[in-house]
């Protein structure tokens, strides 16, 4: 499976994997698995895959720095 790199959420798929998210925000498989599991980012679960919305993403880190929803 080919590895994509992503620079900005703005290059993220409309909906993007646990794999996409730890590459753009530099943390671990294991840490946006468990991120996921506390519910710390927002993200569907669809039997065992982890989904998320680029938009919800988007959302969460305008959040997160304090700068509200857009």
């Amino acid at each position: 499976m080919k590895k994509h790199i992503y620079h900005s959420i703005d290059d993220l798929p409309d909906f993007c994997t646990v794999t996409d998210f730890s590459g753009l925000f530099g943390v671990s498989r294991a840490t946006a698995y468990r991120m996921a599991a506390q519910g710390s980012i927002p993200c569907i679960h669809i039997g065992r895959r982890v989904v998320m919305s680029r938009e919800h993403i988007r959302r969460w880190a305008d959040q997160a720095a304090g700068m509200g929803a857009r």
